[in-house]
């Protein structure tokens, strides 16, 4: 488990999709009397984030934390903005790409950028949550996607793992399309090409382009910005190393397709390490692929969302949700994240991961060489809806990368 580690454990665990729960509904102390109550907003909900609140209320007894929670992504969006306009705001809550610029261009996060307990935390979290040198948010995780593989299905085929380059990479898929394998799958149906963001953060690196300049950009590009790598991205369908009628597939039957031996690859993640386990089939978990031997191997992947402080907390109040984040980055909280498969980013933090996962984790995640191309553009929600849109005409060949870096940019550019 990794990639939005808060979105899925609590889309999977939640009891009720529509209600906001407080904690204290299912039971709570009644010995509070005289102590701090610091109100805390969350999507991950009570089963994830109870133990959390225990330790911390254990070593923190004067303090008492007013939990309440709201599934994500949009509903929990729609209930923080509604109690900060109506003076009704938590202490402590989400922050994330898709409510970064609102929180901040209205004030409502507290600037952390100085606080003792950011001091480790990695600096591509930092800039998930920050905004012209200064973090409004604190990260503690992040994730990234990859290519799984059948080991058993590329040995019949002469290989032991997928190649680091796009120009093999491609030699591989047509060479187990020519055995009578299904060589690639992506989850298209369901959300854009993962290689493309890949490509783009290597990219930007050999261009010496900072992503997080990318929002100040008046208008903004996304389309033009990746269209280099969309171009490379186009040649795994144009040169025929996929078949376009996989544009349908969604991320569940990608899955159960490799598990059952009908695919060779797939572009997952480390939240589906478990389902392959569970499979028994003989997998591995590499990096994409990179355009060629003067670029870096970067992944898609992202900083996870971090906890804010509410910007006019003060006295006794801003001090415990200090601590609370104090503790949030602590050993103990970072071990328990550890122990759950999340891929903790803390610097002076020494975490486990699978061995399939080690190469990714060491070479992307705790380096902070993955990119999300909707991070770094204002309507991330609108954006990612279009990239999906636009990939699948790309899959299918009725538009060219050209063509989809223009209908992106009117696209962003009509929703401004």
């Amino acid at each position: 488990m990794s990639k939005k580690t808060w979105a899925a454990r609590a889309l999977a665990l939640t009891c009720s999709a529509a209600m906001l729960v407080p904690l204290a509904a299912c039971g709570g102390g009644t010995n509070d009397a005289g102590k701090i109550t610091l109100s805390y907003l969350s999507w991950d909900n009570e089963q994830t984030s109870k133990p959390y609140i225990d330790e911390f209320e254990k070593e923190n007894p004067d303090i008492k934390i007013d939990f309440s929670y709201s599934p994500p992504t949009s509903e929990y969006l729609s209930t923080l903005q509604t109690r900060l306009v109506g003076n009704q705001a938590p202490d402590v809550f989400i922050i994330t790409s898709e409510n970064r610029d609102d929180l901040i261009d209205n004030g409502y996060a507290k600037d952390l950028t100085d606080e003792p307990f950011m001091k480790n935390i990695s600096q591509a979290n930092k800039d998930f949550l920050a905004r012209d040198g200064k973090v409004y948010g604190m990260s503690i995780i992040s994730w990234a996607s990859g290519v799984s593989y059948n080991k058993d299905l590329l040995k019949q085929v002469g290989y032991d793992e997928p190649p680091a380059n796009w120009d093999d990479f491609l030699t591989l898929c047509k060479k187990l399309k020519a055995a009578g394998i299904e060589p690639l799958l992506e989850p298209n149906a369901d959300e854009p090409s993962r290689f493309i963001d890949a490509f783009q953060g290597s990219i930007l690196t050999k261009k010496n382009i900072d992503p997080t300049t990318l929002i100040n950009e008046n208008p903004q590009k996304p389309g033009t910005d990746e269209l280099d790598a969309v171009k490379a991205y186009a040649r795994l369908y144009d040169e025929g190393g996929v078949t376009r009628d996989t544009v349908g597939i969604g991320g569940d039957d990608m899955r159960t397709q490799f598990t059952t031996g009908q695919v060779a690859m797939i572009v997952d993640g480390a939240w589906a390490f478990s389902t392959y386990e569970q499979s028994g089939m003989n997998w591995g978990f590499a990096p994409m692929p990179k355009l060629g031997d003067d670029y870096e191997q970067w992944v898609q992947g992202s900083a996870s969302p971090g906890w804010a402080i509410y910007s006019k907390l003060d006295g006794d109040k801003l001090k415990a949700a200090e601590k609370f984040l104090t503790f949030m980055s602590s050993k103990w909280a970072l071990d328990a994240h550890n122990k759950a498969g999340d891929a903790v980013t803390v610097t002076d933090y020494q975490g486990t991961v699978m061995d399939q996962y080690k190469q990714v984790f060491e070479q992307n995640i705790q380096t902070g060489k993955y990119y999300l191309h909707t991070n770094y553009y204002s309507k991330p929600d609108v954006l990612k809806s279009e990239l999906k849109a636009q990939n699948q005409q790309l899959v299918q060949g009725q538009i060219t990368p050209a063509q989809y870096a223009k209908n992106l940019d009117e696209k962003m550019s009509s929703a401004q």
